[in-house]
């Protein structure tokens, strides 16, 4: 499971980031999403690697980014970061679920003449409007491979991404105006449907601590299967 969840995040990385395969690790890097740490990260960590390490870094400095560097239950690569002076960040958990909602809820599918409605209702509720022309760039490459929806109250945007027999949930947001309304919980259900739909095995997402989401995806039913603590200097 873990594997196939990686493998997702991986793909779904790789569309909206640049890619570069480290001798035991992953690099992904856009310096036109400002830092941010799902978007800009070494991940996918196999060994312990110093001037891998080291040479990420350069990359990020290279790129105006933040380095952060993703570990999956890995006590020696961890040590190894603290020696080079990363502290550690935060934690990503990755969560799963399978159960159908009884109703499937209402979406709307972007399509290349709506971009801009997935995109604004993501920079309101991400609050990064400098990001709409990159994010606008991203999903108009993007459609084939992605599919990118929005509620019927235009508040709420999700993207989901299939590999193999998972979907994968990225990007829920909701504007700040129309929260607590139970709008993003209704993309998560349409979501579950899409999985029993496409005969997949499970929905998967990922959430950070910092977020304080943990509570709120445990009451919909989601599963912890595994976590990631994260490290930057």
């Amino acid at each position: 499971m873990i594997s196939k969840i990686e493998s997702n995040d991986a793909g779904f990385t790789g569309i909206w980031s640049d890619t570069i395969k480290m001798d035991c690790g992953m690099l992904f890097l856009n310096p036109k999403l400002a830092d941010d740490i799902f978007f800009n990260k070494l991940s996918s960590v196999t060994c312990i690697d110093e001037k891998m390490v080291e040479t990420s870094v350069e990359h990020f400095q290279k790129n105006n980014c933040i380095p952060y560097v993703y570990s999956s239950n890995y006590p020696e690569l961890e040590n190894m970061l603290e020696k080079k002076g990363f502290v550690y960040h935060d934690t990503q958990h990755a969560l799963t679920k399978n159960t159908r909602p009884q109703k499937k809820p209402d979406a709307i599918k972007i399509t290349h003449d709506t971009i801009d409605t997935w995109t604004g209702i993501f920079c309101d509720a991400y609050d990064c409007h400098e990001w709409s022309k990159t994010v606008s760039s991203i999903l108009e490459k993007s459609l084939d491979s992605v599919d990118y929806f929005v509620d019927k109250s235009h508040s709420t945007c999700v993207a989901l991404y299939e590999t193999g027999s998972v979907l994968g949930l990225y990007c829920l947001g909701t504007i700040p105006s129309k929260r607590n309304h139970g709008m993003a919980s209704l993309l998560i259900d349409y979501a579950l449907h899409e999985v029993h739909s496409r005969h997949l095995e499970f929905l998967m997402l990922e959430t950070y601590e910092r977020d304080n989401l943990l509570e709120f995806y445990s009451k919909l039913g989601f599963q912890k299967v595994y976590r990631k603590k994260i490290y930057t200097i």
